[in-house]
């Protein structure tokens, strides 16, 4: 079971190159700086969705109120900016360095899925433009499914959807600490954290695996 940003695609570099392209539309541009205040206060409103203080509508809403506050522009209807950027998104598809590949080898012997917390537009549109849509076995939005990771609920409506599942036989791979590995612990199977970052495990949350390449996957399964 994979997750998507940040795991197989390199949500980072569409994230910036769709941000500018967006803004752009309404004589906007930022720099660095300012674009990196918009990333933290983005992760913040998903923290808060993850752990269920606020709904999915809230973040997609709230983080750019808070960001055009923040720049000081007025005059940008939030839910527009919001439908534009999901649209950007869905059109920008950048894989991380194996992912393809990696993908395309396990075809042959695993089934494989998605589960995701980004809205249907972005997610089906960057699976597609990717070439990873017809690689997988079943893709599980959260937005469709009316529940998120890291619930159990989730994990379970998927479990629910797999022909012959047996937890003993899963293994999530997501970068995401918070919504992938807590998620897989919710569900009882395997967990393989991808950490390019090398950021130190923490305690509290069971890991089989951590991997800072896509290509150890490879060595794991085979």
């Amino acid at each position: 079971i994979w997750d998507v940003d940040g795991t197989l695609l390199d949500f980072a570099a569409s994230e910036e190159i769709c941000m500018n392209q967006c803004l752009k539309k309404y004589g906007v541009t930022i720099n660095e700086e300012q674009f990196n205040w918009y990333k933290a206060c983005n992760h913040s409103y998903w923290q808060r969705f993850e752990k269920k203080e606020i709904p999915k509508s809230r973040v997609y809403i709230g983080r750019f109120e808070d960001f055009f506050a923040y720049l000081k522009v007025s005059g940008i209807d939030c839910q527009r900016f919001h439908d534009e950027y999901q649209q950007a998104l869905g059109n920008s598809a950048v894989l991380q360095d194996y992912a393809l590949e990696i993908c395309q080898k396990l075809a042959q012997n695993y089934r494989q899925y998605v589960v995701t917390n980004g809205s249907s537009v972005a997610q089906n549109g960057k699976l597609r433009r990717s070439g990873l849509y017809d690689l997988m076995d079943g893709i599980f939005i959260s937005e469709e499914m009316e529940t998120e990771k890291p619930s159990k609920e989730f994990f379970d409506l998927c479990s629910e959807q797999i022909s012959d599942y047996d937890p003993q036989a899963v293994m999530i791979i997501g970068d995401s600490l918070t919504s992938d590995m807590a998620g897989g612990n919710n569900a009882g199977i395997r967990c393989c954290w991808f950490n390019p970052e090398g950021a130190p495990v923490p305690e509290g949350l069971k890991i089989d695996y951590v991997v800072s390449s896509l290509r150890e996957v490879e060595k794991i399964l085979f």
